[in-house]
């Protein structure tokens, strides 16, 4: 009877290219035509957007815009506000090309920098860091199932994992708001932040459901007296399907929001006044996506009838440890001393690094606490404050060689005014999935060879007392006979594992 051999193939994770490069952020401008002189600058800030990646060849190309926000006052100390969009493209080269590749990218601004020439000439100047993963996803065929020639394999159970690559998917939304009640009517809109998060979504095969929320924080000078600056926020609802080949219901996924653009124009009522927004925001929907699929994989075999020569590769597994959101407060103290009364507080996000731990991975980040107030002299300042934070993320078991991108988000600033001290709160939500890699020992080749056969001896039953730790498959394979054979002819009592007892080989 011939050897005969099943083989499936198992996904082998390479990653391609894990690193930081520096993306520069530099222009040379002018003021808008409609924007008074600069007589102060209080704070150049920049927001950066990833709008889209694409991999041909050994090559990762990378495409966003960076929008850089001019806050300054003019001459009669009118707070005003000027925008200027970046575009950036970054060309990353691969170790090989990438066989269905999974891809992730986190950035964060290094500093930006603002220099005024001149009354109505900015020079820009800053950079940001780009943190890209491309993981390839090659198969090796591996060793399943195997009869005849006396075959006996060890096999292990192992939890294959397979990243599904997937790709920004764009939305845009747009809503007409109305000013709350009270709310003096808009001149013109200062500044702007969005964020958006998701609320729930749904997995069905090849789609993801998304539902949502965007919110959106508005800084506006009043239309009828141009030192008064009023605040308002909105929330506008986001629905959205993803496609996504291969996704089914078994799969772990991992999705968010990631702002690319937003916009507030004022608009005129029935009652001809600016008491109308024109909300837009453009989001992608972005998603890690895992295939779980169980193997039964032959790590070991022998045969009892001739000499056998396996082969033997070292597959490394990616182990998915599951989703991480996690939500965290962060809370700084500002000196209130010369502060009248404050304008608009919010939050920024700096870069974040990770530490492995035995059982834990601790994420590490810089939050920039942002005030805008006004002096006992009624003068518009602005002040900010740097806080580093730590976030300790216990592991579901342990694992080597985590790998874990987190993302973090900023939203929800607000304050408290004690007495001298100014006490501003944060909440930053930290996401992302956590994988680990473990290399398993696994068969991808057996030759038997039927000229050289085993001598047995002519004894039917042997006497075997076990040494601790010694596993039914060691015994077997020493006395080349299968492990079903001895299973039949012993108790169950002296089958356990680890102990010391007697055995009846059988020779079949």
């Amino acid at each position: 009877m011939e050897l005969t051999l099943s083989k499936q193939p198992v996904s082998v994770m390479e990653t391609l290219y894990d690193g930081v490069v520096e993306q520069p952020l530099e222009c040379d401008v002018l003021l808008p035509d409609h924007c008074p002189d600069i007589q102060k600058i209080l704070r150049c800030e920049v927001t950066l957007a990833l709008l889209s990646w694409n991999i041909q060849g050994e090559r990762a190309t990378l495409d966003g815009i960076a929008a850089a926000h001019l806050y300054y006052t003019d001459e009669q100390g009118i707070l005003r506000h000027a925008e200027y969009k970046i575009p950036y493209s970054k060309t990353l080269e691969l170790r090989s090309e990438p066989v269905k590749p999974a891809v992730d990218i986190t950035q964060s601004v290094d500093y930006f920098n603002c220099r005024a020439v001149s009354p109505r000439r900015l020079d820009m100047r800053g950079a940001a860091s780009i943190h890209c993963r491309v993981i390839g996803q090659n198969e090796e065929q591996v060793v399943c199932g195997a009869q005849g020639m006396g075959a006996q394999l060890r096999q292990e159970t192992v939890d294959m994992v397979h990243l599904l690559p997937s790709s920004p998917s764009r939305t845009d939304l747009h809503e007409e708001a109305e000013l709350g009640y009270g709310k003096p009517p808009i001149g013109e809109v200062i500044r702007l932040s969005a964020s958006a998060r998701v609320t729930d979504y749904k997995v069905v095969p090849g789609k993801i459901v998304l539902k949502g929320e965007a919110t959106v924080h508005i800084l506006y000078r009043c239309d009828e007296d141009e030192t008064l600056l009023e605040t308002m926020e909105y929330t506008l609802p986001v629905s959205q399907v993803v496609d996504v080949d291969g996704l089914d219901e078994d799969c772990d996924c991992t999705v968010w929001y990631e702002i690319c653009d937003a916009a507030a124009q004022p608009k005129r009522s029935d009652t001809g006044e600016n008491t109308l927004l024109a909300l837009d925001v453009s989001l992608n929907a972005m998603a890690q996506i895992c295939k779980r699929t169980p193997l039964e994989a032959a790590c070991d075999c022998y045969s009892t009838e001739y000499e056998c020569r396996q082969e033997q590769k070292q597959i490394p597994f990616l182990e998915a440890l599951g989703p991480v959101s996690e939500p965290y407060t962060v809370k700084e103290t500002m000196d209130a001393g010369s502060v009248k009364a404050v304008v608009d507080v919010w939050c920024v996000s700096g870069p974040v690094t990770t530490h492995n731990e035995a059982d834990a991975v601790t994420v590490s980040g810089k939050l920039l606490f942002c005030m805008l107030a006004r002096n006992q002299d009624g003068e518009l300042f602005y002040s900010e404050q740097p806080k580093e934070y730590t976030k300790k993320l216990a592991l579901p078991r342990t694992c080597d060689n985590v790998q874990f991108s987190p993302r973090t988000q900023a939203d929800g600033a607000s304050y408290t005014m004690s007495g001298p001290q100014i006490e501003i709160r944060c909440n930053v939500q930290i996401s992302g999935e956590m994988y680990g890699r473990r290399n398993k020992q696994l068969l991808c080749g057996i030759e038997i060879d039927p000229s050289r056969k085993k001598e047995r001896s002519n004894n039917m039953l042997y006497l075997y007392f076990t040494a601790g730790q010694e596993s039914l498959w060691d015994v077997a394979k020493r006395y080349n006979t299968s492990v079903e054979a001895i299973q039949k002819c012993n108790a169950a009592e002296n089958l356990a594992s680890g102990e010391k007892n007697m055995l009846l080989i059988p020779m079949q």
